[in-house]
């Protein structure tokens, strides 16, 4: 499984400390690992928001949005919010 983080998103990373930037880059790193075994999702908070949205949590108030593309495999990290963002985000998609 791949992963891709959108220029939007980076900009949005480059303006975080570094702290969070790690922080970030673990939630990733654990969505990859758990990706495709459903128990592992709900120690990452993996949920599943629309029918190709998913968001998991990136410690207490952010959640890291992520679209699953099945071919090629890759998970592509578009957006970070808190959770009234990520729900305005969804409703502004459909």
């Amino acid at each position: 499984m791949k992963a891709r983080v959108t220029d939007d998103l980076l900009e949005i990373l480059s303006s975080k400390s570094k702290a969070e930037r790690l922080e970030i880059g673990a939630a990733i790193n654990q969505v990859l690992e758990s990706w495709g075994r459903p128990h592992g999702h709900s120690g990452v908070g993996i949920r599943r928001l629309s029918k190709t949205i998913y968001e998991c949590r990136v410690g207490l108030d952010d959640r890291l949005a992520f679209v699953f593309i099945a071919s090629p495999a890759e998970l592509v990290f578009f957006f970070i919010g808190n959770h009234d963002e990520i729900q305005k985000l969804i409703r502004s998609s459909r």
